[in-house]
């Protein structure tokens, strides 16, 4: 009875074990599947202690990568290859089988985008294609600026030149918009480019489609007291909202002065807001959060 019970309580602990390390197991397996790092049901996942990855095949027992920084593995919806980091270098394998594709030799290495992916090389930015092959050869600095993400759309991508001025290629790696711009937003049909606070709307001709571009405006109104008598002839004060004639117009997150007759702009998008004083006088802020001016209708600064 005894060799019995021994039998039921060693059969008892070994399903707890293999359940929990079959629980540890499918943990990390799904979290690789929610992020869309393995799209293959043979495919699995195993955590070493070192906090590493692997990945293989578990209908062959095939290892396809060992030594996988998790924290660094991404990949686009779109497409098939991901990037992964190994050993503090970056390459790409393929989410279906798991193999690897581009070995990790980048410092850094981005998503592909319309079959190109942007990788660094000695400090500077090139485009390879799904067999690894440099399509657009390495002429763009990496200046960890609003140019994060150097991933193609629509044809075109978002770089810079040495000078740190933003412009936009094509495929093959040809300026479609100078790089003059101070920083540029690229849509299919066109792009939002800005230089010295203005903002314009270009086209992948390089030719100005609108010279001034907003982000928004709005009338600037004030609060004015004025009194009036009352059924039981009382004299009493109310306020009520009156305009100003000016708006102010936003560019980039800075504002300005606008004339509400002409719109001709009174001031360049200098201040973090503006707000009405009174019909004559606007507060408006410096980009420092801190400080302030005072502004009249014509725009100029009060001293």
């Amino acid at each position: 009875m005894k060799k019995i019970l021994f039998l039921f309580l060693a059969l008892g602990a070994a399903a707890c074990l293999l359940a929990c390390c079959r629980d540890k197991h499918e943990k990390e397996v799904k979290d690789v599947y929610e992020d869309g790092l393995l799209l293959n049901d043979d495919m699995v996942a195993v955590r070493s202690e070192d906090g590493t990855v692997t990945f293989k095949n578990a209908a062959t027992g095939k290892v396809t990568i060992k030594g996988l920084d998790l924290e660094w593995t991404v990949r686009s919806p779109h497409d098939s290859l991901a990037v992964f980091s190994s050993g503090g270098k970056r390459g790409y394998y393929n989410v279906y089988t798991g193999e690897i594709v581009v070995p990790a030799q980048y410092l850094r290495a981005w998503i592909f985008g319309d079959g190109l992916a942007a990788v660094q090389k000695n400090g500077e930015i090139g485009f390879i294609d799904h067999g690894g092959n440099v399509v657009i050869d390495f002429l763009f600095p990496y200046h960890g600026n609003p140019l994060s993400e150097f991933v193609f759309e629509d044809g075109h991508c978002v770089v810079a030149n040495r000078e740190g001025k933003c412009g936009v290629i094509d495929r093959k790696g040809a300026w479609a918009i100078p790089a003059e711009y101070d920083n540029v937003s690229a849509y299919k049909e066109y792009a939002i480019v800005s230089k010295d606070g203005i903002a314009m709307q270009v086209g992948y001709d390089g030719k100005v489609i609108n010279s001034f571009v907003l982000d928004s405006f709005y009338e600037l109104t004030c609060d004015e007291e004025h009194t009036y008598v009352d059924r039981d002839g009382e004299l009493r004060v109310a306020s009520r909202e009156v305009g100003t004639g000016l708006y102010a117009y936003c560019i980039g997150g800075r504002y300005g002065l606008l004339d509400g007759k002409t719109f001709k702009r009174l001031t360049e998008p200098l201040y973090k807001d503006i707000e009405p004083v009174s019909r004559t006088l606007f507060r408006a802020y410096l980009l420092d959060h801190y400080s302030e001016v005072i502004l009249n209708q014509r725009g100029e600064v009060l001293q």
